[in-house]
């Protein structure tokens, strides 16, 4: 929904209506917000067993460095070449990390399967407690 947004909000920003363009930012906004907690859990869970602090803190230092570099690449462009241009380069670039996020693999998720795994574990050693008791 993020990138519906951020299309809707770059065509949007030629039709010279105020509310329409203040309508479709609060929907860029409200579904690219939504990406911090997700991003943050699927880091932590790609990192494991690194603690999540750790991959939480290089995720908040990366999205500086790239908000930064966006920013004034971004400003440069807008310059030279226009807020449309400028606009569906960010979509691309956001289109480019949603195909990136899409190809990362379920198996990946490390930490859910630990915890699976220690379930499975604490299952059988009932069972096998169960069992030599009776």
């Amino acid at each position: 929904m993020g990138l519906a947004g951020m299309l809707a909000f770059t065509f949007t920003l030629t039709l010279g209506h105020i509310w329409v363009i203040y309508l479709t930012g609060g929907f860029l906004g409200f579904f690219m917000t939504g990406y911090l907690g997700i991003g943050y859990e699927f880091a932590a869970e790609l990192t494991y067993p690194i603690p999540e602090g750790t991959s939480s803190g290089l995720l908040n230092v990366s999205s500086e460095v790239f908000g930064v570099i966006f920013t004034l690449t971004g400003g440069e462009m807008l310059d030279a070449h226009g807020d449309m241009a400028t606009n569906c380069t960010l979509t691309a670039l956001l289109l480019a990390g949603l195909s990136m996020t899409l190809l990362i693999e379920g198996k990946a998720l490390k930490r859910q399967a630990a915890v699976a795994l220690r379930r499975s574990h604490a299952h059988l050693e009932q069972e096998e407690i169960l069992t030599t008791q009776t």
